[in-house]
């Protein structure tokens, strides 16, 4: 259940952010979307590289952006990123739910007409302004890979991403003169109803500590599935 998981989000950041496999991890950059912890990332690492670490620490250095390193419960691999000066910066959770939604919510799915509307939302709700072309283009050239969903309001976005029988739910955010009013939750179940819909195994999302939106998501019906610490020098 895990590999698949780690596949789904592997698929998701590979669209957004280009992906270069390494000796055994693989590296994400997208110097549109700088010094993000989920696009710019090195992970899926399963051996401890010296020379493959400071390769990508290079990569990222040549483009003036932060490195941030996934560590999947690898003890080798945060001795040896300790070695490297590298601190614990945060904490990813992986969550599930399965529980079945009765109604399906009236949402607005975005088109490539359309795509600078939730660019728009996105950016306001993450606050990076400064991304919309990059972000609308991204849109644009992963309508048939990935669904680009606002509320009716277009207050609230999320993407969904199928792979592995799973429905991943990434980009969930809300702008922040419309935030608590139940909003991403109005997606969430609409998310739900497309997992039942078209029998897939379960819905996962990904948050960070940092965020606290643990308690939020556990009162909505998720489950953590597992977790990986981020790093950063």
């Amino acid at each position: 259940m895990i590999q698949k998981a780690e596949e789904n989000d592997l698929g998701f950041t590979g669209i957004w952010s280009k992906p270069m496999q390494l000796e055994c991890g693989i590296l994400f950059i997208n110097q549109q979307l700088p010094d993000d912890i989920f696009f710019d990332k090195l992970t899926n690492i399963t051996c401890t590289n010296e020379k493959m670490l400071d390769d990508a620490v290079s990569l990222f250095r040549k483009y003036n952006m932060r490195p941030f390193v996934y560590s999947l419960d690898y003890s080798k691999l945060e001795s040896l990123l300790s070695k490297k000066s590298f601190v614990h910066y945060d904490t990813q959770y992986v969550l599930v739910k399965k529980t079945t939604s009765s109604t399906k919510p009236k949402v607005r799915k975005i088109s490539h007409d359309d795509s600078i509307l939730w660019a728009k939302t996105f950016c306001e709700a993450y606050d990076c302004q400064e991304w919309l072309e990059a972000v609308d283009g991204i849109v644009k050239n992963s309508l048939t890979s990935v669904e680009y969903i606002l509320d009716e309001s277009a207050s609230s976005c999320m993407a969904l991403y199928q792979k592995n029988s799973i429905m991943g739910l990434y980009c969930l955010g809300t702008v922040p003169g419309m935030r608590n009013k139940g909003l991403a939750t109005y997606l969430i179940d609409f998310a739900i109803h497309e997992v039942n819909q078209r029998n897939l195994d379960f819905l996962m999302l990904e948050t960070y500590e940092k965020d606290n939106l643990l308690a939020f998501y556990t009162k909505l019906g998720f489950e953590k599935l597992y977790q990986k610490k981020v790093y950063t020098i």
